[in-house]
Formats: structure tokens, C-alpha cells, sequence
């Protein structure tokens, strides 16, 4: 059975998601100082530098998946560089449909971390615009030696809907829209050196975080597992429990460098102390 998709190109959530789409997105996006589904499909798109490529196969019309290399444009539009000689391409001459899934990796049950998928259509691009695409590609992927072959083609996946999933219980459609306009979060490339530096330095700041701001005031122990512009996210533990609670604060204000990271923590620490 086949489920219908609104004709207006602007937005392709389907029909029967929307309402279920509209609840997650209302609770998202400055209500809670929280990044938006489509800010992190984008940041998800951006970090990823492979991912599964589903095209409709020209024997038997299956789903065909095959692992690809790709870039990113400024619309976040994924940028493929494809062999002629390879079973996707001949698939996307033949039916241009097509997506491709980036999944963010770590330790634990895979199916609780965040995986995008963009769906659209596939153009080859020429002339200035393979240029251009060539040039972002090769920043991306500077030993694509590959890119250089002449059976090799520079292509661009035109999004038309993007589904993103955050986990266990979190999943939204994202239109092609809102997917142009969201920006990656630029703390996604320091997040590892900034949950580090203040669990190994800054645990009793932490903990002051959680008791004054987080609404745990029995804190004990607290660890930040997130971090990103508009906030970050701690585990919380109380006296005699090994049980964590989430607690999430909000910078107030976008904070967009490392820098403004480290002043945005010392002005909490400072408002936590005055407060206690």
C-alpha cells in the first residue's frame, strides 16, 4: 500500500505524520533550549562522512543499498561521487529516486543513537556546478583520488523530506525547508574535548549546575554526557543511589565557539555560587 505525499514540493511530510510530527517539533525549539529535529539531522549529515545509499534496482524494482562516500552543500544537500560502473549508478539512471541514511555511532545499544535520512532525487551535475561540488567533496574527502577518474560522476541528492530519528521514542518527518535553513551545530566537531574537560576538571561545577539550575538539589554526583549551542546535558545521581536523572540547561543564548563555551560555564558557576 502506498501512502500519499502532499504534492506542495515546499513541504513532504506525509499525510498521516503530521500530526505526530508537529507534537515532536512543538516541544523542540526554543522551549526547552534544545536544538531542532532538522538542526540535528543537519548536524548528523555534516559530522557523517559515509552512509547507506537505498536506490530502486533495475532488476526486480527492490530497494538496493549500497554503502557511498558523500560531502555536504551549504542546502545540506548530500554530494555523491559515483562510479559508472557501479549497481547504484545504473539504478539512478534508470529511476533518479533515492535516499541516504547518516547514523551517529558510540558504544551501547545502536538503535538508542540518532541516524537522518534524506530522501529526493538524484541530478548529475556539470559544468560549474560539478566544479563547485568537486571542490566541497575533496575537503571532505582529500584522498578521493577516485574523484579524478573519468568513469567517475559528481552527483547531488535534491531533498524533498527528511526523516530523523533521535533514539528510542524521539522520531520526526522534517520538511525540505526547514532542512535548507537549519545550520549543523558548530560545537559538534569540540563536544568530545568539552564533555571531557569538565567531568576531568569540573565536577563540583557540575554538580552546582544540577542543585541551582537543574532543579536537583539533592545532586551529588553529576556528569555532562551533551553539549551544544544552545545548551548541554548532565546525568545527575542523589545521596545513596547509583539512579541518574537528565538535566538540561540552556546557555540563554546561542554559544557558537569554545571560547563562548568556557565564558558561558564560568557566568553559570558564578550565577550557582551567588544563588547557593
Amino acid at each position: 500500500m502506498t501512502r500519499a505525499v502532499p504534492a506542495n514540493g515546499n513541504h513532504r511530510v506525509p499525510e498521516h505524520a503530521r500530526a505526530e510530527t508537529a507534537r515532536t517539533l512543538a516541544a523542540t525549539p526554543g522551549i526547552r533550549g534544545e536544538p531542532s529535529d532538522a538542526e540535528r539531522g543537519r548536524t548528523l549529515l555534516a559530522a557523517s562522512q559515509t552512509g547507506a545509499l537505498a536506490t530502486v534496482a533495475v532488476e526486480g524494482g527492490f530497494p538496493f543499498g549500497s554503502l557511498v562516500a558523500y560531502a555536504v552543500d551549504d542546502a545540506g544537500q548530500p554530494l555523491l561521487c559515483l562510479s559508472d560502473l557501479a549497481e547504484h549508478s545504473r539504478n539512478l539512471a534508470a529511476d533518479p529516486r533515492s535516499s541516504l541514511m547518516a547514523y551517529e555511532t558510540g558504544p551501547g545499544d545502536p538503535l538508542a543513537l540518532a541516524r537522518v535520512t534524506v530522501l529526493g532525487s538524484v541530478v548529475e551535475l556539470r559544468d560549474d556546478a560539478r566544479e563547485a561540488a568537486l571542490h566541497t567533496y575533496r575537503e571532505r574527502h582529500p584522498d578521493a583520488f577516485y574523484a579524478a577518474f573519468d568513469d567517475f560522476r559528481l552527483y547531488r541528492l535534491e531533498v524533498s523530506s527528511v526523516r530523523y530519528v533521535g533514539g528510542f521514542g524521539r522520531m520526526s518527518w522534517v520538511s525540505a525547508d526547514d532542512h535548507a535553513s537549519a545550520e549543523p551545530d558548530p560545537l559538534r566537531p569540540h563536544v568530545a574535548g568539552i564533555v571531557g574537560h569538565m567531568n576531568d576538571d569540573h565536577a563540583d561545577a557540575l554538580v552546582a549546575y544540577c542543585r541551582v539550575f537543574g532543579g536537583q538539589p539533592a545532586t551529588e554526583r553529576a556528569e555532562m554526557v551533551g553539549v551544544d549551542r544552545y545548551g548541554f546535558t548532565m546525568l545527575a545521581a542523589g545521596p545513596g543511589t547509583d539512579e541518574r536523572k537528565a538535566v538540561r540547561i540552556p546557555w540563554g543564548r546561542r554559544v557558537d565557539t569554545v571560547g563562548e563555551v568556557r565564558a558561558a560555564t564560568i557566568a553559570l558557576l558564578r550565577g550557582a555560587r551567588a544563588a547557593d
